[in-house]
């Protein structure tokens, strides 16, 4: 074993202690749109160096959905008529991948009636995964579809038949894998278990589309419709439901963005009506306990999809010049800006999305057509890129195991791997140091890419063999 001097024993020490006193990445399946229940894109795991293919091609699709991963499967809707509503009733089906080869396990096709739009793939958590067909906010809606996650097999249907969320809301899950899903005029807790629906809350909101929620511990967080047909973001109750506050509003009646979530607090809304920097903006709040105190706001471009945070307290997002930028969460300090534009102007973007890994890399899909796909050190210098024609909401997303996927369209299904770098080697720079430290460390009591000894669990066996392979 190398050598450990004093003080690296010390800085060991003190980072152990830490990782029980401060929040930690997100586990390591990709479980909803924006990768956790805040929305935020950070997972544990550990994307590639490279773009290095480990397998690519996928039943034929018109239009680029979201993947979600979880138990070692990708889960995807394959549509091969564009347009809503859609008149063929086999258009759109679920089809279940295996991660490590691409082979497809099985297809689900929800029951389609006259009128329905296409299928939507919600998310997926403890063995299950969920789907239903797409509302337009106003008129139709369906129910909500459990289904085995191994086998495709029905587990149940929501009672209610105006329970599934829009085109690009999502659910996220709460600790014990309940559903939090906003649907037409109702914020909704939905049993994952069972189906059954434990609460129904009012909520206003002002557009179809794009409202879905973000979960930090016990609190909701969503875009909503304020007086005079302004915008804000209003705050649940997870346990109850219960309405606790609102943001100010702000003088904008239109937005088709999402709340997304950091850490101490904040809570971050990307209000985008295209019109100027002065109106697209960022805006940054802290939940104080009683109300949502706006702390600062900057120019952004991001036309729905997903935002980023990254673990040391930055948040990720495009600025009004089609570059990628990290502020700082709390007082909105610019800490970088991307090396390369990401983003044409002035047409923006159609669906950003964002993954920030347990090494630090941002790995951001443009929604562009073509669209491209870059990997950013932390510091925002380009590591690689790809182009996808047609990205639109084809992610990236990453996998727990480091499979870093991007559903395009046609045959165009794309999973990344990197399997050339030492185990330890967390990051595969080709070298075991205290990068690769801070990524187990973040990862310490879940699963993913720092569980070095196969157990399950990140721990202190793990930790002995990154020391041991140190340097």
């Amino acid at each position: 074993m190398p050598h450990r001097t004093p003080e690296r024993r010390l800085l060991v020490l003190s980072l152990l202690a830490a990782a029980h006193f401060t929040s930690t990445p997100a586990s390591a399946d990709w479980s909803n749109l924006g990768g956790n229940p805040a929305r935020n894109g950070l997972t544990s795991a550990v994307g590639p160096a490279t773009p290095t293919l480990r397998w690519s091609g996928a039943s034929l699709s018109l239009i680029a959905w979201t993947p979600i991963v979880e138990g070692g499967r990708v889960f995807n809707i394959r549509q091969t008529v564009a347009g809503s509503p859609l008149l063929d009733p086999n258009n759109s089906m679920l089809h279940a991948l295996d991660l490590a080869t691409g082979n497809q396990l099985w297809t689900y096709e929800f029951p389609w009636q006259p009128g329905d739009w296409t299928m939507v793939l919600y998310g997926a958590r403890d063995g299950r995964v969920y789907t239903g067909r797409a509302d337009d906010g106003f008129t139709r809606s369906s129910a909500i579809h459990c289904l085995d996650a191994a086998t495709g097999k029905l587990l149940w249907t929501t009672a209610c038949d105006t329970c599934a969320p829009g085109l690009y809301d999502g659910v996220v899950f709460t600790d014990d894998g309940d559903l939090i899903a906003v649907a037409g005029l109702n914020i909704r807790r939905i049993d994952g278990e069972t189906g059954a629906v434990v609460w129904t809350a009012p909520h206003q909101f002002s557009i179809s589309g794009s409202s879905g929620p973000a979960l930090v511990g016990n609190s909701i967080y969503v875009h909503e419709r304020g007086p005079n047909n302004t915008i804000r973001v209003g705050c649940f109750d997870a346990a109850t439901g219960a309405k606790r506050y609102s943001s100010a509003p702000l003088p904008v009646f239109f937005t088709q963005t999402e709340v997304f979530a950091g850490s101490n607090g904040m809570v971050f809304f990307p209000v985008v009506p295209r019109i100027s920097p002065e109106t697209d903006r960022l805006y940054a709040y802290q939940d104080t306990g009683t109300g949502l105190e706006l702390r600062w706001s900057a120019p952004c471009a991001a036309f729905g999809g997903e935002g980023g945070a990254t673990a040391d307290g930055g948040v990720v997002f495009v600025n009004y010049d089609g570059f990628l930028e990290i502020r700082d969460q709390l007082t909105g300090a610019l800490r970088a800006t991307s090396s390369v534009p990401v983003a044409a102007v002035p047409t923006f973007l159609t669906s950003p999305h964002i993954v920030v890994d347990g090494a630090g890399t941002i790995f951001f899909g443009n929604g562009g057509f073509p669209g491209t796909v870059f990997a950013f050190n932390p510091d925002l210098s380009l590591r690689w890129s790809v182009e996808v024609p047609n990205l639109n909401e084809g992610g990236p997303v990453l996998a727990g195991d480091g499979t870093l996927l991007i559903a395009g369209v046609g045959n165009d299904f794309r999973a990344y791997y990197d399997p050339g770098c030492a185990a330890a080697d967390l990051n595969c720079d080709g070298a075991v140091n205290a990068q690769d430290l801070a990524a187990l460390l973040g990862a310490w009591g879940g699963s993913g890419a720092g569980d070095l000894d196969g157990s399950g669990v990140v721990g202190a066996p793990d930790l002995a063999i990154l020391l041991s392979a140190w340097g």
